[in-house]
């Protein structure tokens, strides 16, 4: 994998390192959806001017990740949607680099509960680009992912 340079010294590593790792397209209330980005990396990743769209005509976004924004190896970073977006709650969720080339994305997901439930990826950032890398869960927003066990 090459390594890119930024100018701040952190390093870059390959489009593998950062992943969509938990969407949340239905929160409870008037909350606004989120996605949860994740460095399963040895590396900081210098986010800047990235960008995440859930695709569901209309779509929903970009949200645009601000300048300087560095998500640390084996970290977390949330982007929010805006409070007017849409009442769809499905779609696919794609994340792009500064450059605009797709990083990440999702299957299609649909999220018709209403509460604090939450697609994510199990184990955290797990990619084999099957739908089975997902599991329904509690929200865990800027924290590891996890299956609740119901009694």
């Amino acid at each position: 994998m090459i390594s890119l340079f930024c100018a701040f010294g952190l390093a870059a590593i390959g489009a593998g390192s950062v992943v969509i790792n938990e969407v949340e397209l239905n929160p409870p209330g008037n909350a606004t959806k989120w996605v949860e980005l994740y460095n399963g990396g040895e590396e900081d990743v210098d986010l800047s001017g990235w960008v995440v769209t859930i695709k569901n005509p209309p779509w929903n976004g970009p949200i645009s990740i601000p300048e300087g924004t560095v998500i640390p190896a084996g970290g977390y970073y949330v982007a929010e949607g805006e409070e007017e977006w849409g009442q769809d709650y499905s779609g696919t969720v794609v994340l792009k680099d500064s450059d605009g080339i797709t990083v990440d994305e999702t299957h299609y997901m649909v999220d018709e509960s209403d509460s604090d439930f939450t697609s994510g990826r199990y184990p955290n950032g797990l990619d084999t680009d099957q739908k089975s890398d997902w599991k329904l869960m509690k929200a865990t927003p800027r924290a590891e992912n996890v299956l609740s066990i119901r009694s």
